[in-house]
């Protein structure tokens, strides 16, 4: 079939890297695909399809999928979908169970849902489900020459573009005012994903089968519009924006059109590099200080920075850019999970697409720890070998102050890695946690954040009482109420030892919270200080992985403070009153980890259990409570295998001249880590 040509020369400003320069940017003049990927990736695709073993393996399962495709009936849903945040229990608080396509029941109080918004969740599970399989088919037409799977991308593309406008325009408030909806979508977030994703490169899978008429259609009944109704809402500082762009520049790209090109690259407060300056710490961590917004944000940009590359664009020499890769290689936790700071679920630093992408164009080691050790479809795609590829070097600790995150890592017995948030507030997607640690040791997360609810549930009240709150976090409560968005800063940091002190003294308005971890083989040792000129309630939180927290100073069973913002989502509470040394077993299958605390007078204990990814996970948690102007908690957490005694059994400590003495007998023996008031740590054993 013909070809519709496009503009034979588009002018673009270069402003992305550094200088600005004009150069003449001229669109692939070969047949497509040419933005999915270019004919050497293709090739080797299809070689490895050819070939045997498991790269052939990789590249079949996609025809698989491509054949599944095909073969399952396509539906179109009646309009656009709606956002997950409404699959929720609005009385229980947590995710749906679909029982089918317009019944949907809590799985605690088994109350059924129908009707919108809820069927429309589901409609929104169905357009993306079908651009997927567009995706999909055209990958399978492009490896094989099948007729019937690039029809398939077909209908799939010119049901939408028949569809677009006569979809309501709606949001995720299911309102149709604002500028931030869509009509595929409830957001613009999402009609840009769908772009940048799944519409250009299957569009550019089978372009070379479309008619004169067909393209027409599709780009005036779908990528046009959408491009538009993006363009509508300027966001700015944000991962909207980001995904904006990508669906800017990868549809400006098919439409032939400069000017969306522009718009991505260099629009003066959105563009890519806008972006890059406001977005982005100097170390290379995004705003919203979560790794989960981090790849969300980075899928986004490695999008625009690959279309780029098609025309000969090299974002990739950005700084900042490059490090946004380069960084989460260095937060590595055991399973490869990263901290679950800010509105996170369970994000992992291993990524095929993104890692494959930034490996080709960087060729940084560090960059071996996060990615796939066996074949993946972009690995072939990208021409990386994943036979005897080198490893990455083993991680140390490491300070970031910009992105404000310390990470501690100790060996042998336990393996501890503990990391430290300090850095600025992350806004809405950030957490009011700020001096809040996690813990993992013997290979598995102990000292748990609980990032956000897995069903995302975002505009019910747990999500800002429970999983931004606080009390939901390892830090201080300070007169029962959360923080307000706050920056700490680094005060001193230890590699050799390794440890740390941070400091904020805006959580709070007048109260100063300094807290120094320090890290040896068997345990992590926390020192908090607060300090005011008037007496304040101090809540020292730390939750941990166990099945339940015991303490046998809390005897006495008490009920949920309902004044305390949080509190309501906290079971079997138990609480007592100590004026000696405070200890707590969390006892889990595999490990169990042991809180001792040194002793102060008129310190209450409260032991209980908070939710995790939802209201039925249950995450033991201890609070020690202390009032006053001043006050100081030392604590040692100890994890050791279940079965196992703990090896401590006293932590004393004492005021020094230059000041903190902390001795903990260990074994038998004494151990003495000493605090100087500069905040130098020497440890004596």
């Amino acid at each position: 079939m013909p070809r519709v040509p496009f503009p034979v020369m588009l002018l673009l400003l270069l402003g992305v890297c550094g200088g600005a320069s004009a150069a003449d940017i001229t669109l692939p003049q070969r047949p497509h695909p040419w933005l999915a990927c270019d004919a050497e990736e293709l090739a080797r695709l299809k070689a490895a399809l050819n070939g045997a073993g498991p790269t052939r393996d990789v590249v079949a399962t996609m025809i698989a999928r491509a054949n599944a495709a095909v073969a399952a009936p396509l539906e179109f849903p009646p309009r656009g979908g709606q956002h997950n945040q409404w699959y929720q229990c609005a009385t229980c608080e947590m995710g749906l169970t679909t029982l089918d396509a317009t019944h949907h029941q809590c799985p605690k109080c088994k109350k059924v849902y129908s009707g919108p918004p809820y069927d429309d969740v589901l409609f929104k599970d169905t357009h993306n489900r079908n651009f997927r399989r567009a995706l999909e088919a055209a990958w399978g037409y492009a490896l094989t020459g099948d007729a019937a799977m690039a029809g398939f991308t077909k209908r799939v593309l010119l049901g939408y573009a028949e569809r677009y406008l006569q979809y309501p325009y709606h949001n995720n408030r299911q309102r149709a005012d604002g500028v931030d909806g869509g009509h595929i979508s409830e957001q613009t977030l999402g009609e840009a994903s769908l772009t940048a994703t799944c519409i250009a490169p299957a569009y550019d899978l089978v372009y070379d089968t479309l008619t004169a008429e067909e393209h027409a259609a599709v780009a005036d009944g779908l990528l046009r519009p959408l491009l538009e109704n993006l363009d509508r809402h300027k966001a700015g500082k944000s991962n909207w924006q980001s995904w904006h762009n990508a669906a800017m520049i990868t549809g400006g790209m098919l439409l032939g059109d400069a000017a969306w090109i522009r718009k991505a690259l260099d629009s003066p407060q959105h563009g890519f590099a806008f972006q890059m300056k406001a977005s982005v710490t100097a170390e290379g961590m995004w705003y919203e200080n979560s790794w989960g917004y981090h790849f969300y944000t980075l899928t986004a940009l490695v999008h625009t920075a690959e279309a780029a590359r098609r025309l000969g664009i090299d974002l990739w020499r950005n700084p900042r850019f490059a490090r946004m890769f380069t960084l989460p290689a260095q937060y590595i936790l055991p399973g490869g999970k990263l901290p679950r700071f800010g509105d996170d679920v369970n994000t992992s630093a291993v990524r095929a697409f993104e890692m494959e992408a930034a490996y080709r164009a960087l060729r940084e080691p560090a960059l071996l720890a996060v990615l796939p050790a066996t074949p993946t479809f972009h690995s072939i795609q990208f021409g990386r070998p994943t036979d005897g590829a080198a490893t990455a070097a083993p991680l140390a600790s490491t300070v970031f102050p910009s992105a404000g995150h310390a990470i501690l890592r100790t060996g042998d017995p336990a393996g501890l890695v503990s990391v430290l948030t300090f850095g600025p507030f992350g806004g809405f997607h950030g957490h009011f946690d700020k001096l809040s640690f996690v813990l993992y040791a013997h290979g598995q997360e102990l000292g748990v954040d609980p990032g956000r609810a897995a069903s995302q549930a975002y505009r019910l009240a747990i999500h800002g009482n429970w999983y931004r709150a606080t009390l939901s976090h390892n830090t201080v409560v300070v007169d029962r109420t959360s923080q307000q968005g706050a920056a700490g800063e680094l005060l001193a940091f230890a590699p050799e030892i390794p440890a740390v002190t941070v400091r904020c003294a805006t959580a709070y308005k007048t109260v100063r919270h300094t807290r120094t971890l320090v890290q040896q083989p068997a345990y992590l040792l926390v020192v908090d200080e607060l300090a005011d000129d008037t007496p304040h309630r101090y809540d020292w939180v730390y939750h941990s992985r166990g099945t339940r927290a015991t303490c046998p100073v809390a005897r006495e069973t008490a009920k949920p403070d309902t004044d305390y913002p949080g509190m309501i989502y906290l079971q079997d509470l138990r609480m007592g009153e100590a004026d000696g040394p405070i200890a707590v077993q969390f006892a889990g299958e595999t490990v169990t980890t042991y809180l001792h605390a040194a002793a102060m007078p008129d310190t209450g204990i409260l032991v209980a259990d908070g939710p995790g990814s939802s209201v039925l996970e249950r995450v033991p948690l201890a609070m020690l409570t202390r009032e006053g102007a001043t006050a100081r908690f030392v604590t040692v957490l100890e994890p050791v295998r279940t079965g196992t005694p703990p090896t401590i059994t006293t932590v004393k400590t004492m005021d020094a001249d230059q000041g903190l003495v902390v001795r903990i007998t260990r074994k038998g023996k004494m151990e003495t880590i000493r605090i100087s008031t500069n905040y130098a740590i020497t440890i004596e054993r």
